[in-house]
């Protein structure tokens, strides 16, 4: 199924105010977000299908759509991809068939699932504060920083892994903000909330990995996976 513009009307949990103005919250609990959802999680028709998945939220403007890197428009490439999948079993599920899931739940119906070189940004062009987003380990990323596997080394006991998010267009604020995944034998395994106001008002958000475990060639080897929930950003009233 090719997937269009998700333009529900109930995609926010509440409208927050505080002394610097008005925050909507994208926290995909609609059922619309169902549709978005691929079945099986590795390779099927919706991420590497014809290259068309994509979704916006029509109350924070915030969208995103696959990166396509390698020029074919699949997953592979890097992407943001709505999922509803829970996986407790870090060690036995730590493989790609697994990609979607998460090892604890937060509450939330839906979420996304960040891979590899991936982007967010609001569909009006204009630039907003972000005030934070929620950020967990998924199923298949912590097993294989936990246990290791054939190609990646564990980092339970040593090593780096780290979610680097900046702000696109941005004109203020720090260049990035970051997210230990993994530092010094201690993993982040669950979901924590990452405060954004340092990079100031932007256009959208690019999310990256840097590790210490690369390969000959400078990629990383551990899966580059995140989950994110909850993109609480600034309402701008329409022109």
């Amino acid at each position: 199924m090719a997937a269009a513009v998700l333009m529900g009307a109930a995609m926010f949990t509440s409208c927050e105010e505080d002394e610097e103005g008005y925050y909507r919250k994208l926290d995909f609990e609609d059922d619309s977000w169902k549709a978005y959802v691929d079945k099986p999680q590795f390779m099927g028709n919706l991420l590497y299908g014809d290259g068309s998945y994509s979704w916006e939220d029509s109350r924070t403007k915030v969208t995103s759509k696959l990166t396509n890197a390698y020029g074919d428009g699949k997953f592979w490439g890097g992407g943001i991809a709505i999922s509803n999948y829970v996986d407790k079993d870090i060690k036995k599920h730590a493989a790609p068939e697994y990609q979607l899931s998460v090892p604890k739940s937060n509450g939330s119906n839906y979420f996304a699932i960040v891979y590899c070189d991936a982007s967010l940004t609001f569909s009006d062009g204009r630039a907003r504060k972000v005030k934070s987003i929620d950020v967990s380990p998924t199923t298949y990323q912590l097993g294989v920083t936990t246990y290791g596997d054939d190609y990646a080394a564990s980092l339970a006991h040593g090593g780096e892994l780290t979610l680097v998010i900046k702000g696109i267009g941005a004109s203020e604020g720090v260049p990035s903000v970051t997210v230990d995944l993994a530092k010094n034998g201690e993993l982040l395994t669950t979901w924590t909330k990452v405060d954004l106001t340092p990079l100031g008002k932007v256009k959208g958000l690019s999310f990256s990995m840097t590790g210490s475990d690369v390969s000959e060639f400078g990629g990383v080897k551990q899966p580059q996976y995140a989950a994110i929930d909850n993109f609480v950003v600034e309402h701008i009233r329409s022109l």
